[in-house]
């Protein structure tokens, strides 16, 4: 039986499912250590309520980036993925995708100029802060543009060149952090968010530019409508998820400002900061491993394989590094933050055991996106966006700042109920 064992260890090494988490972890342990630091550092100089303001403008950049980039990043992942023996029809969802991605940011960029003065004043209440949102609409091409070479980069499967974009990323955006921080305070650490992602834009290209199939007119050949209706599905998918992610936190947070207090928005944010820097070791994998190979399996039995495999190996991972975390949630406060985020301690339960129903939800969710299920994915995010919000409204009323923290537990139980009676065929039947 230990023979057994072995040999299947042995043979799972070998697969790209291990060799692309292996190698993604390291870049992920990296940057985890530099959020880390990163993280520290806001803290230290900006407190709970600086942590609170970064959040809000971090939902904000992220609604306004996606937008830009059209949000057809897993579309064009998967064309390319699917049709990668086929030359003719992934320059055309290439050059479509380039050509909307460039007219729809020029667009965003012209409304945040426009319209900076009001974001500013509703997402910081403070338009100290507004030259940050002029920098921002400045640069949102290179936002798209990196967005953009990523998922071209993933649906190619060159994952390793992906690794070292995040890692690159990771220390420049920690080294730029950390001055701009310390030089300017919270102005700095919104400028290094801005600034950071736009440098990367650039290294994220000469790694594209020394690929062997890159072709600069492939970028701009032409547009094509039937591939511009295809990535629209996607397009459609991503839009929703600004919903019910980015909104839904932005409207979570500046809901907890308002009826708790902008320290305790904090203490939330703080937890999930924590959560982003555990599972992005997961959700990262998920991304560049797992679209491109759904959308290549064609047979039921595969998918279920694959799924299963995701299942042997991701959650557990989840599960084990929820339970050391919650273990060690008092040092990790005093790693990530300062004593001020003390409060913080009991988020934490609720917060990684819906880390963990997320993850098992989402190795089943992901199907939604490799079989282009529009209707589908847009009902089920809409859906559970409100109930994540409602439920956070409703049992913060009940048990204060816990109650967030508890009702993302909830919608992620619920979420993953609903994930595996929507392919229950799939997951379930035997051929």
């Amino acid at each position: 039986m230990i023979r057994n064992v072995s040999h299947k260890l042995r043979l799972f090494r070998k697969t790209d499912l291990f060799k692309t988490s292996f190698w993604n972890g390291i870049a992920t342990l990296i940057k985890m250590a530099a959020g880390i630091v990163s993280n520290k550092i806001v803290a230290v100089f900006l407190g709970p309520s600086g942590v609170a303001l970064l959040g809000q403008f971090v939902s904000f950049t992220s609604i306004i980036s996606t937008i830009a980039s059209t949000g057809s990043g897993s579309g064009i992942t998967k064309y390319i993925a699917e049709y990668r023996d086929d030359e003719d029809q992934r320059k055309k969802f290439i050059s479509t995708g380039f050509i909307a991605t460039l007219v729809v940011t020029l667009i965003c960029s012209a409304i945040v100029f426009a319209g900076a003065n009001y974001f500013c004043l509703h997402t910081l209440n403070n338009t100290a802060y507004l030259p940050v949102f002029y920098l921002f609409g400045g640069t949102l091409l290179l936002f798209s543009l990196n967005s953009f070479l990523i998922s071209v980069l993933n649906g190619f499967k060159e994952f390793k060149k992906i690794i070292w974009i995040n890692v690159l990323s990771s220390l420049f955006g920690l080294a730029l952090t950390i001055f701009l921080t310390i030089r300017y305070g919270i102005s700095g650490t919104l400028s290094a968010t801005v600034l950071s992602v736009s440098v990367i834009a650039l290294i994220a290209f000469l790694f594209v530019y020394r690929s062997s199939w890159y072709r600069f007119a492939d970028f701009i050949a032409h547009f094509d409508q039937n591939a511009f209706r295809k990535l629209l599905n996607y397009m459609s998918m991503s839009f929703v998820s600004i919903f019910a992610i980015m909104y839904i936190q932005l409207a979570i947070r500046t809901y907890l400002i308002e009826h708790l207090s902008i320290t305790e928005a904090g203490y939330w944010q703080g937890i999930v900061r924590i959560s982003e820097l555990f599972l992005s070791l997961i959700t990262t994998t998920l991304g560049i491993y797992y679209l491109p190979r759904l959308s290549e399996i064609k047979h039921d039995d595969e998918l279920r394989k694959e799924i299963l495999k995701g299942y042997q190996f991701l959650l557990p991972v989840t599960v084990i590094g929820s339970i050391v975390i919650y273990l060690l949630r008092e040092f990790i406060i005093d790693l990530l933050f300062t004593a001020d985020f003390k409060p913080m301690m009991s988020l934490f339960f609720w917060q990684l055991l819906g880390n963990i129903f997320k993850i098992a939800s989402w190795l089943i969710a992901f199907l939604m996106l490799a079989r282009a299920m529009t209707r589908v994915y847009i009902i089920t995010e809409i859906l559970f966006g409100i109930l994540l919000y409602t439920s956070t409204v409703l049992l913060t009323k009940i048990y204060g700042l816990e109650g967030a923290t508890i009702a993302y537990c909830l919608n992620y139980f619920i979420y993953l109920l609903v994930m595996i009676w929507i392919f229950r065929k799939i997951l379930f039947r035997k051929n």
